[in-house]
Formats: C-alpha cells, structure tokens, sequence
C-alpha cells in the first residue's frame, strides 16, 4: 500500500457543537443520521459516513452537491447542474448516455434522484449524508460505490418560525432564502421555503452576441403540509420544484500557449444550461405497536434539461461546434417499509418499485465554413495519398478548388499514366478517404462545398428513449448478541427491465435548396457523411452514412436482476468508542450505451462491486477528541468506463463509448475532530487510495490501441483544514470559520492529452491552494446575524490539460478555469 496520503477534512460544524456559558464547544454534539433507514447517532453506524450540516451550507456558502466535494473526503462531483457525475472513493458514472445508470444512488427525501436531478438546491436543507461503500442492501440498485441522502426539513407543530436572509457579492451575486413554518392547529402545520440564487459568470465572453458563460439564475422552492391523523399516524405531502436558466460554462480556448482567465469567446448559438423540475409526493407513517411500525412513501418527478455549450472555445466561425443535451424524464418511485426494534433486536424491511420514461436527444452542431475546413484536410490527405505533390489552403479559394480537381480526376495535370494513378487510388482506399472519392462528383454537383453556403449551420443528432422499469425487496436485521456484540444480516433482491431506442435521423443543413435534399435523399447520402471528419463527430452510429436510410429506429430490452447483501460485526469497545467489520456487495444495473448501436446486441453488463471493510469510531478524552477510521478493499467487476476512441475505418471520426474491466480499490480514511480549548474547534480527515485495473483494449482518439494492459494508480496528497472559533464578546455572539483546501497536481507526459507546449500556461500544473473564511455575528436573542465572508482569498486560479471534441480535428482545443476571489455579506432575521 502507498505511503502517499491524500488528506481532508468535513467541516467542522457538521459535527455540531454544544453551547453552555463558559464556552461553545465544550463537546462535540451527537449527529442524528437514517443511513441504516432509521434514526441513529452517526457514531453508532456501522457505516463510514460523511455528513454535511445546516451550520456548514451556512458557513462555506454551498448551493448544490458540487459545492460539497471539498470537504467530504472520497465525494467527488463533476461540474454543471444537469450533467454532473457523483465518485465516490474514485467510483463514478460511465458517462452521460441515457441508457446506463450511476455507481453512486442518489436520493433527496428518502426518493431516488435520476442524474439530471441530483443537483438540487441545498434550500432549507437540514443534513446531507454520504454513505460510501457499496449500500446494495438498504440502497438498492445503483449504490455499488455509495450513496448520497440530501434530508430536507420537516413541518413541524411546535411553534410558528421562519426566517428571510440575502447573501451578496461581487460578481452581482443575490441569493434570496426565506422559510415559514406555520401550525395550523395542532394536528396540522405547513411549512414553505423558497430560494433564488442569481450571479454573473467569472469570465467575459468576448463574441458578438455571445451568452454569459458560468452565469447563474435559480429558482427553487417546497412546500410541506404535515398531518398528524391520530397519535400513531401521520402524513407528510411535498411539492418542489426547480426552474434553473444558467449560462453556458466557460471553454476557455488555448491558442499557441495563450489562454486567459478573464476573458474568452464562445460563439456557440443558444448557449445555455436549464433545468424545468417539479415533483410531488406523500410520507405515510403508522405505529402498529409498540414494537412495530410501518411507513409508505411515494413520488412523481418530471423534469426538462438541455445543456448547450461551445465546443471549440473560440469565436472562430471555421472551427466552430457545438454540443446540446436535451433530455426529458418522468420518475415515479414508492417504497413500503417495515420497522421492528426491541431491546435486542432492530429490523427493517420492505418493497421498492420505480418507473422511469425519458427521453434524450444528443446533438452537435458545426458551420458549413467548418465543413470547408475540414474538407481542406481531407483534401490535403487525399493529394498526398494520390503523390500530387501539392497542398491547398482551403477548398473554397477557387485556385485551390481547380487545382483539386484536377488532381481528383487524375491525369494529365499530375503527369502520370492511368496505370499510376489507378494505383495511387489504391492508395487512397487503404488510407480511408475511398467514401469521399466515391462521392467526389455528388459533392460537386450538390455544390455543398459552395462558399454561398456560409454562415449556415447542420447538425448531428442522435435521439434516444427509454423506460426502466426497476423492483426491490429487502431486510436488514441487527441483533444484539451481547451487550458489546451486534450481528448485522441484510439481503436485498433488485430487478431491472430496460427498453431503449436509438433513432439516428439525417444530418440537415440549414439553406440546402430543395432540389439539393432531393438530391441527396435520392442517393441515401447524410450531409454530414460526406466529409468523414465532420460526420459521426458525435457518434458511430452513422458510420460512412452512405446508404444510410434516414430515421433508422433500433430497438432493444433486455432484463437484469442481483441479490446483494452485507454482514457486519460490531462491537461496543467502551461506552464511547466501537469498531466493526463489513462484508457488503452492491450492484449497477446493465444498460445500453446510447452512443454505441452495438450495445443493441450486446448490452453494458451489470457492476459487481465486494467491499471489506474494517473501521473504528469513539469518542476520546472526555469527548474532546473524535475518531473516526476504517481500512476497505473494494473490488469490481465489469466496471464501466467512458473513453474516447477512434473508428479506425474513418480519418478523425473520434466518439464517446463505454468500456468494461475490473478495479481493486484500496484503502483507508481517518477523520479527526478536536476541541483543544472551550472557543475552538479543528478537525482533520485524511484519505488514501491505490488502486489495479485491467481493461478491455480499444482504439483512442488518436488511432492508437489503448487498454489491455494492467494498471496501477494512486490518489495524490490533498487536504482541507478547518478553524472554527467563538470567542467569547459583550453583545450577542460571533463565529469565526476558516477553511484551508490544498490539492497536489500532477500533470506530466504520462497524463492524457497533454502536451510540453501546456507548460507555458499560467499555473498550469500547480498545486490547489484556496483559502476561505467567513465571520458572523448573532444577536443574543438570535433574531439577527451579519457576516463578512471571502472565498478564495489567495486569488489562486487553476486550469486543466486543454482537450474537447475539437481538439484534434479542429485544433482548437479548451479548458476550463477555477473561480477567482470572490467576497460578500450575509443578513439574516429569525422569527
């Protein structure tokens, strides 16, 4: 095992603290958590888990998941609110085809989030809970890595409370939060929140027309209304709902060493990010008996998503394309579960279904000036190919159009013999370029390749539907064997029935008259497969696409199913302090790729993930220390991975597909919380992971093979250092947080994409240093608080290895850019 550590921490705060006159952290608070479907103190969990509070949203200011990663050690969350992926200890989605499933099961109020979902707004949200580990037994499908549970509040009948507060800073940065929580009698209380987060992006889009890159607009609210029907029964019915309109990201292109943190130009067409979310649903929960109780849950989410972004990160018209996601889902999901606890026994049990129809349409977009530099390419590709001795600038310059011509129709202008150039179109054959030879006098006589044509857009798409179908039951029971000793068994069945469809339509050209479609159509010939590098930029399902019938309908379903489970050994070491052993399994389901026609015939083989797990938690020196640490060894079978590989039959054709191998995953986590004095509160978690890989071969985006053979990896050193302190002052009283995350880089020639000429951008490379910190003052009857609050304080801004769809092909190739300093306020009023 590497001696390499990676070192984290959570925050502090959501371990809580506890107040009393002499000081505010005199001990660390007990944490009340339902990772094992019922409620428990987080240190009585045979479980490592990672929890993110109410104090710490308030503290760091966090929106969403994403916003969370840094300071829960082994989450990572993938950029943008409709495409994010979720990795837990290194285990993530395979990509965003609509025909697969995550490794990491989401859930917001005890319902299962699809991936376009998961990014929810953290309004009047009381905890998030990270389970890491496979959680096959009480998550079900989808939670071979872990699972995430966002736990928004409750009504509650107690008294009439609320609160309105505005966070603001530069960057034009409002977000808007109030809540009310109103009995209406005492059997019946609502309880409403609404948030709305708006901020202009971090970098200037400097092409004409251009959208606001990073900017963000959000509205998101719920509505609660809870009844308690009699002294054992009780409904909850919600409503929630997400209207999101951001702006695109930033592709911040790299040209010849140059790349700007402050500006850039992105001249994609419609650019955006949106998200149209409502769900609604009820919580039925009854004690049967003292002993017994049972609870009933249902929910219907449906959601509209399209994420449109430039691909190119230039404002140049020749290396334009674009990218849209749009998609559409209807989840109905509800569960029945049983609960028994006595003295020494604890069971859970219960029945699971969940329907899901959606839809996604894939589609990239590019120019007809595109096309005519593409084109050039091939073109110079196939005059070498043909011994021409000559290359041209562009196909549109009519010398160069007349020379290619010539050089197309062989003869005289090359000086050569029939017999010698029939020979170099041998040549031509064997390097790929036969279908544009073949079709030579088609384009011609469409007149495709016309400069008239500029300034008109086609498009790729591939559409996709779906409808899974999913099916569960489960039972966990925890007995107490002694007083120090627990058994834990738990089994769960899950089944999966899959539908898909992939519909590849022909590629349209905005301004084609109407005899040239006819053309076109007559001879089966997709615009974009004409030129090989323009076509199946987005996928293989075209291939040459001539003879392709238009609208091409492929339809599969295929049914999976797993039983997986856990053992777990715990034993009460002290009264603070106990240790456990796991043995647990989890399940992904198969699935289709909806990149990859192929997948049709043979679909994406179900994840098989077996985790052991070792760990001991306590409290320590009169409570003043807390620790929490664990060993595990994961493996995985057929874990999907998304690459991106080339058809080695088409020049440049480069698209997105799923591979499949096994991972062993090891590794340990050690989180420390420490109160040294009454005013003060650290915490550290440290993290380490190796891991050993084989994957299928394949052909990468350069042509080369690629996969095959065994792999070793390791994480790098990274940590998050946090400070809270609450001195002791005359009137009300004050919060002081900071937070220290470091990250080590380390981007070199084995690193994917990169190239020595990368060197010259500005902290390229460099190890992550961001530094922030908040103050806030309270009043002593805690109506009132103020804050002052800076993120990034350094000003440290970083980039990756520049890379995209039009990297290779287009030599335009992007990145993306770290946020710099950003500073504000906060008020809030308590009633």
């Amino acid at each position: 095992m590497s001696t390499s550590l990676a070192v984290m921490t959570s925050l502090i705060p959501s371990l809580g603290y506890s107040e009393n006159v002499s000081g505010r952290y005199q001990a660390i608070e007990e944490v009340t958590v339902t990772a094992q479907k019922r409620e428990q103190n987080a240190m009585d969990v045979p479980i490592t888990i990672g929890t993110f509070s109410a104090q710490n949203m308030e503290a760091t200011g966090a929106l969403t998941l994403g916003d969370i990663a840094d300071y829960i050690p082994g989450l990572e969350v993938g950029d943008g609110v409709t495409q994010a992926s979720m990795s837990i200890r290194g285990v993530s989605s395979a990509n965003i085809s609509s025909g697969g499933d995550a490794s990491v099961a989401t859930f917001y109020d005890g319902v299962y989030l699809p991936r376009a979902a998961t990014t929810i707004a953290f309004s009047d949200m009381q905890r998030v809970e990270v389970l890491k580990g496979p959680q096959g037994t009480l998550a079900g499908r989808n939670a071979a890595a872990g699972s995430i549970s966002m736990v928004p509040n409750s009504p509650s009948l107690d008294e009439t409370e609320g609160f309105i507060q505005l966070k603001a800073g530069n960057y034009d940065f409002q977000r808007w939060e109030g809540m009310l929580n109103l009995p209406i009698s005492d059997k019946v209380a609502i309880r409403a929140n609404l948030l709305s987060n708006q901020r202009d992006g971090y970098i200037d889009n400097t092409a004409p027309g251009g959208a606001d890159l990073d900017m963000q607009e959000s509205l998101t609210g719920r509505l609660s209304l809870l009844w308690e029907i009699s002294e054992k029964t009780d409904i909850q019915f919600n409503y929630d709902f997400d209207d999101t309109d951001n702006g695109p990201r930033s592709a911040v292109g790299y040209n010849g060493g140059n790349l700007s943190f402050e500006k850039t130009s992105n001249d994609a067409v419609g650019a955006e990010e949106t998200r149209d979310m409502y769900s609604f649903g009820f919580k039925l929960n009854h004690e049967i008996s003292d002993s017994w109780s049972v609870s009933w849950w249902a929910n219907h989410r449906d959601f509209d998503v399209t994420n449109r972004d430039d691909q190119d990160g230039t404002g140049n018209i020749y290396t334009y394309l674009d990218t849209d996601n749009i998609e559409s889902s209807e989840l109905t999901y509800t569960e029945l579960q049983f609960n028994y606890n006595s003295d020494r026994i604890n069971f859970v049990g219960g029945l699971t279904y969940s329907v899901e129809d959606k839809t996604q349409t894939t589609a990239i977009t590019s120019t007809a000036e595109t096309a005519s530099n593409l084109s050039t390419q091939v073109a110079n590709g196939l005059l070498d190919a043909l011994s021409a001795g000559f290359t041209i600038d562009s196909i549109w310059d009519p010398t160069d159009w007349t020379m290619l011509s010539a050089a197309l129709n062989g003869g005289t202008p090359l000086g050569q013999s029939n017999a010698e150039y029939q020979g170099l179109l041998g040549n031509v054959y064997f390097a790929g370029y036969g279908p544009l030879l073949d079709g030579y006098h088609e384009i011609l006589a469409a007149g495709w390749v016309d400069p008239s044509y500029a300034g008109q857009q086609w498009t790729e798409e591939v559409r996709n539907t779906g409808k899974f179908t999913n099916y569960g039951i489960y039972g966990d029971i925890d007995v107490a064997v002694t007083d120090k000793l627990n058994l834990i068994f738990g089994l769960r069945y899950s089944k999966d029935e899959k539908d898909f469809t992939w519909e590849n339509p022909t590629a349209t050209m905005a301004g084609l008259v109407n005899a040239e479609r006819a053309f076109l159509a007559a001879n089966g010939v997709p615009v974009a497969a004409l030129i090989p590098q323009a076509t199946n930029f987005l996928s293989p399902l075209s291939m040459t696409g001539v003879g392709l019938v238009s609208d091409t309908l492929v339809k599969a379903s295929d049914d999976w199913s797993k039983t997986t489970g856990r053992f777990v050994a715990q034993y009460q070491l002290t009264e603070e302090a106990m240790t456990f052993f796991t043995y647990s399994t989890g399940y992904t389901s198969g699935g289709y790729d909806s990149f990859v026609l192929n997948s049709s015939v043979t679909p994406l083989e179900p994840e098989e993930v077996t985790n052991l797990e070792l760990g001991i938690k306590g409290d320590f020196f009169d409570g003043r220390m807390r620790a929490q640490f664990s060993v595990f060894d994961m493996e995985m079978e057929n874990r999907q991975k998304s690459v991106t590989s080339a058809d080695p039959t088409i020049p440049g054709l480069a698209a997105p597909i799923i591979i499949s191998g096994d991972e062993d995953i090891t590794g340990w986590e050690l989180q420390l919380t420490w109160i040294p004095v009454d005013t003060l509160q650290l915490g550290m978690v440290t993290t380490m992971r190796d891991s050993d890989s084989q994957y299928q071969s394949y052909i990468d985006a350069q042509g080369n093979p690629a996969g095959g053979d065994k792999e070793s990896a390791e994480t790098l050193s990274a940590y998050t250092l946090t400070l809270d302190w609450a001195p002791e002052i005359a009137f009300g009283s004050l919060d002081v947080h900071v937070d220290y995350i470091f990250e080590e880089q380390d981007f070199g020639p084995e690193t994917a994409d990169y190239l020595p000429i990368y060197e010259s951008l500005e902290n390229f490379g460099a190890d992550k240093k961001i530094l922030n910190a908040r103050i806030a003052w309270t009043s002593d009857d805690e109506h009132y608080m103020l804050a002052l609050w800076g993120k990034n304080l350094l000003d440290n801004q970083y980039t990756g290895i520049p890379g995209g769809l039009a990297a290779s092909d287009l030599g335009a190739a992007h990145t993306t850019v770290s946020a710099p300093l950003t500073w504000g306020i906060d008020a809030r009023y308590n009633f």
